[in-house]
């Protein structure tokens, strides 16, 4: 049954576990099909640094739920949190179900900022691997008095077919 929903489409699976949401999915709200990530890490090095060019680099990885969503189950938060299985309208057997592989769980953007009190200072988009991890590195050359002392580095998933947007904790880092 997998195999023909696939060929049925004509897509690659990836391409299918796109589609199948808006091929007759068993709920209606588009959040409800995609489950939150259970955590987004960031660290910057170096801490400090004080000579130009400031150049940082923010490394992080995203974790994605632990296990997958029962069929008829939707993904929630806390202990419940489940990736979604993509089945067939009231199909309860899994065989029937197609899970995304970990390239689809592991895909999309991380957003890099850095900011000075509310001036983002930089701001970079950089995939995420196929392992769930990104890497991001900035070089602030200008001497300007904006780009000098403490600044706030958060990273910020956008999301995928699969998870939804999930942001880092806060660092502090200083330049100069």
């Amino acid at each position: 049954m997998k195999r023909s929903l696939v060929l049925a489409l004509g897509l690659s699976p990836a391409a299918a576990l796109l589609a199948a949401p808006s091929a007759g999915a068993q709920t209606t709200s588009p959040n409800a099909l995609r489950a939150l990530p259970t955590q987004v890490t960031a660290t910057t090095t170096p801490r400090r640094d004080r000579f130009r060019p400031y150049t940082f680099t923010t490394r992080g990885r995203l974790i994605p739920p632990p296990r997958y969503c029962t069929p008829g189950q939707t993904p929630g938060s806390g202990v419940d949190n489940c990736v979604p299985a993509m089945c067939p309208p009231g199909v309860v057997d899994p065989r029937y179900c197609l899970f995304p592989a970990a390239n689809v769980i592991c895909s999309g953007r991380v957003t890099v900022r850095f900011q000075k009190r509310t001036t983002t200072i930089s701001s970079r988009n950089v995939g995420v691997r196929p392992d769930c991890t990104y890497r991001s590195r900035v070089s602030f050359r200008l001497l300007i008095a904006t780009r000098r002392g403490s600044l706030r580095v958060r990273a910020r998933f956008q999301g995928n077919a699969v998870l939804l947007p999930r942001s880092s904790s806060t660092k502090i880092v200083r330049a100069g």
